[in-house]
């Protein structure tokens, strides 16, 4: 569940970028920024200004190092190498149907009273549930997620596109070890820093969170209540749910969409259009 933003404005600024990154991922941070430790101490100013302690800031960044794999998968994300019908087929498997419909039984509780206190339609739920973390199954797989604070500090310090988004969610994530709701160990997640059950961003986490089990301590790992809660609630509150319309419809574009699309997908490889 990553926060919006605006691509437009950043392919400008790309279009040098990229072919840079094409050559290297360590190498093109570098020559766009200061070496990474200046940077992290120069970041630190950015942190004391969002009430970040200084304790903090060297629990989490002192001795990090910063994860530069990231740089290719944000360039090649599935969503945007795969056609819609074959994204969905990938994923809409046999075993997540048995999967969720033993996880709905299990946790009916939960999703009922999701359900009841935000309007939002249980099975709509358990579906994201299973899609974004096979119901939960992958949340602390080593193999699918890593420790988000080096993979959101590279893409601070080194990924020219969107450098501002990724500041700005590093910020969010170290407010959130700050307050004592998670640890840089257990913070763990997607490349692009989406952690827990519904895979919630660390802006998402700060600002849609729901303590819904009542333990003090606003979680997205764990039970899976808090996760399903705030998940209801960002739906209704920023994607203006509304009960009994279905999760989604097949449209067709008119040719000058499917043209821009085209036009997007191509620049965000560094491919110019023809």
């Amino acid at each position: 569940m990553t926060a919006n933003f605006t691509r437009r404005g950043a392919l400008g600024v790309a279009a040098g970028a990229l072919a840079g990154l094409a050559l290297g991922g360590t190498a093109a941070a570098q020559s766009a920024r200061m070496p990474f430790e200046s940077w992290v101490e120069a970041f630190r100013a950015r942190a004391r200004a969002k009430d970040v302690s200084d304790a903090t800031y060297n629990r989490v960044m002192a001795s990090l190092k910063p994860d530069t794999s990231v740089y290719e998968l944000d360039r090649y994300q599935p969503e945007f190498q795969e056609e819609v019908w074959q994204y969905l087929n990938r994923r809409v498997s046999d075993w997540r149907i048995t999967a969720g419909k033993e996880r709905a039984r299990e946790h009916a509780a939960v999703l009922e009273r999701v359900e009841r206190e935000y309007g939002v339609s249980r099975n709509i739920l358990a579906g994201l549930w299973g899609m974004e973390s096979a119901f939960g199954d992958l949340i602390d797989n080593p193999k699918h997620m890593r420790p988000i604070f080096p993979a959101l500090a590279a893409l601070a310090w080194g990924e020219p596109r969107r450098r501002s988004y990724w500041e700005a969610e590093l910020l969010n994530a170290l407010i959130i070890v700050e307050r004592g709701w998670g640890t840089p160990e257990e913070m763990i997640g997607s490349w692009a820093g989406a952690m827990g059950h519904t895979q919630w961003m660390p802006e998402v986490w700060l600002n849609m969170g729901v303590d819904f089990n009542r333990d003090g301590r606003i979680s997205p790992f764990g039970a899976p209540d808090d996760a399903l809660a705030g998940t209801a609630r960002y739906f209704v509150e920023r994607g203006k749910y509304r009960a009994g319309e279905g999760w989604g419809y097949e449209v067709k574009a008119s040719a000058a969409t499917v043209a821009r699309a085209r036009g997007m997908r191509l620049s965000r490889a560094g491919i110019q259009p023809a």
